[in-house]
């Protein structure tokens, strides 16, 4: 089965599935420590429908000292949300620092 032209990841957003894993590779360059997708929907419905399990959400855990540039690349990935990026990151804890969550629907 070819999934060239599948996206596992926002498909409102992202055309491919690599279009998604370069989005995912940018985060991290710009310092986030972990980035989560999910959750995933991967209903027998769902997978027969759209071709496979699919999720709409990012969870990226980032430094403090890291949030201006990672917030940068975030803003890219949602710019249709701009203004509410930055009030998005929250603090998570000292062993995380911050949080954020980037939602397509």
């Amino acid at each position: 089965m070819d999934f060239s032209g599948f996206s596992a990841l926002a498909t409102n957003r992202f055309k491919t599935t690599a279009e998604a894993i370069e989005a995912v590779k940018k985060l991290y360059a710009a310092g986030a420590t972990e980035v989560k997708v999910g959750p995933v929907l991967d209903e027998p419905e769902r997978i027969k429908k759209e071709g496979g399990p699919y999720a709409d959400m990012l969870v990226v855990l980032f430094p403090k000292e890291k949030k201006r540039k990672v917030l940068a690349v975030a803003k890219t990935l949602r710019s249709d949300n701009v203004e509410k990026i930055e009030n998005e990151a929250y603090s998570n804890d000292e062993t995380h620092g911050l949080v954020l969550m980037l939602t397509w629907d």
